[in-house]
C-alpha cells in the first residue's frame, strides 16, 4: 500500500470514529424523540454480535459495550473505505467542501443501502423495523457527511505536493 493511500485510510478511520459519534448522538435523539429508551440504539448494535439476546432486560451494561465496540469498529472500517476510495479522486476533489459534500451524503445512503437492505434483510430482520427513509436520511446527514467534511478538512491540511 502506497504512503498516499495509507495515509488517507487512516484519516478516513478517524474521520469514521468522529462521524459515528455524531452519528450515534443523532440516533440516540431519534431513538428518544420516538418514545424509546436511549439504549435502544446500542442494543441495536450490539445484536449485530448478540442476536435477539441484545433486548432481553438483563444485559443492559453487556449490550451497551458491545454496541459501542461494534459502532465504533464499523465507523472506523466505513471511515477507512471512504479514504481509501476518495485516494482514487483527483487532489481537487479530495479537498472540494461541495465534492466531499455530494460525495459524503452519497457514502452516507450507500451505507445505509448495504446494511439495511443488504445485510439487515438476510440476518437482521428487526433493523428494518424503524422507518428506513428516515434511517437513510439519518446516515446521510450524520454519518456521510460529516465523514467527508473532515475528511477534506484532514487532506487540505497536507502540503499541496504531498496530496498526489
Amino acid at each position: 500500500m502506497s504512503a498516499a493511500l495509507n495515509r488517507r485510510g487512516k484519516e478516513g478511520a478517524a474521520a469514521g470514529l468522529l462521524a459515528g459519534v455524531l452519528f450515534v448522538i443523532a440516533e440516540v435523539a431519534l431513538a428518544a424523540a420516538s418514545g424509546r429508551a436511549p439504549t435502544f440504539v446500542f442494543r441495536m448494535i450490539a445484536s449485530v454480535l448478540l442476536g435477539r439476546a441484545a433486548f432481553d432486560t438483563t444485559t443492559l451494561s453487556g449490550a451497551i459495550t458491545v454496541g459501542i465496540v461494534v459502532h465504533l469498529t464499523l465507523s472506523a472500517f466505513y471511515g477507512f473505505l471512504y479514504g481509501t476510495l476518495s485516494s482514487g479522486l483527483t487532489p481537487a476533489s479530495q479537498v472540494s467542501l461541495s465534492r466531499q459534500t455530494a460525495l459524503g451524503l452519497g457514502f452516507g445512503a450507500l451505507v445505509w443501502l448495504m446494511n439495511f437492505q443488504g445485510i439487515a434483510r438476510l440476518f437482521y430482520p428487526w433493523f428494518l423495523s424503524p422507518w428506513q427513509m428516515l434511517q437513510v436520511g439519518v446516515h446521510a446527514l450524520f454519518f456521510g457527511l460529516p465523514l467527508a467534511l473532515l475528511y477534506a478538512s484532514a487532506e487540505r491540511r497536507i502540503p499541496a505536493a504531498l496530496r498526489l
